[in-house]
């Protein structure tokens, strides 16, 4: 039996559309980056930045060593960033949370895909990456008074809707 299971075409698939979005995600943050006049907005997403450039690496080397052809992707060719600015401060973070929000599915679904120790790990820690900065940008938005974590949702009528003056 061989040291390491070959990959599977599931895993390339998903690997393939993790590494197209992955180099998306880091257009998107390069744009931002640029306009961002928050500073804990911009170091929010320059750490997100840096965290996908080490996964991007490693799906690289993932099909390389498997003698697949390395997706194109998408670069800085692709994104314009001295292109006028595009949104109000607060936007970036929103955007990105939602993303976030789609990635911890998309890697729970690719998760279920995948075989092989090395792709399970690759999705595993994707997750916890994803998780830490969907916290992040909650964090963020609750502090800077864009959600707000204190709205009350009542089941049931105050009790004086019930209580008469005879009583």
């Amino acid at each position: 039996m061989p040291d390491k299971r070959s990959i599977t075409s599931s895993e390339i698939g998903t690997l393939w559309m993790t590494y197209q979005q992955k180099t998306l995600i880091i257009c998107l943050l390069d744009y931002m980056i640029e306009h961002a006049d928050d500073e804990d907005a911009k170091t929010i997403m320059i750490d997100l930045r840096e965290q996908l450039i080490i996964y991007i690496r490693k799906i690289k080397t993932i099909f390389e060593k498997e003698g697949a052809v390395v997706p194109t992707g998408l670069s800085s060719q692709d994104v314009n960033v001295q292109a006028p600015k595009l949104f109000t401060n607060g936007f970036d973070i929103m955007f990105l949370r939602v993303i976030k929000e789609i990635s911890m599915g998309m890697y729970t679904l690719s998760l279920g895909k995948a075989y092989r120790e090395d792709v399970v790990k690759f999705y595993q820690d994707l997750t916890k990456i994803t998780q830490g900065c969907y916290d992040s940008c909650t964090q963020y938005l609750l502090k800077k008074g864009f959600y707000h974590a204190h709205l009350i949702f009542r089941c049931q009528p105050p009790l004086s809707l019930f209580l008469t003056e005879n009583i």
